[in-house]
């Protein structure tokens, strides 16, 4: 196996959360134009900082929205 054929592990994730959230979107329009983000994204050691800032931030709000969720949705 190459070097090349080694996909990071945030990289993966961000392509999972971004294939997840293009099958979930009700406007194909705006379903498509995630699938041509998963493939045209750049490898996330390339973004800049305050990219990578912002995703974080994301990803924290999602995982709440998760936890809050699950709370609901849970027997007392």
């Amino acid at each position: 196996m190459d070097h090349d054929d080694i996909v990071d592990p945030g990289d993966a994730a961000l392509q999972e959360l971004l294939a997840l959230t293009a099958e979930h979107t009700d406007d194909q329009a705006k379903s498509d134009v995630i699938h041509d983000f998963i493939l045209t994204c750049p490898p996330l050691r390339e973004w800049p900082a305050a990219s990578q800032d912002r995703l974080a931030e994301t990803c924290e709000y999602v995982i709440g929205l998760a936890e809050k969720l699950r709370e609901r949705t849970q027997p007392p």
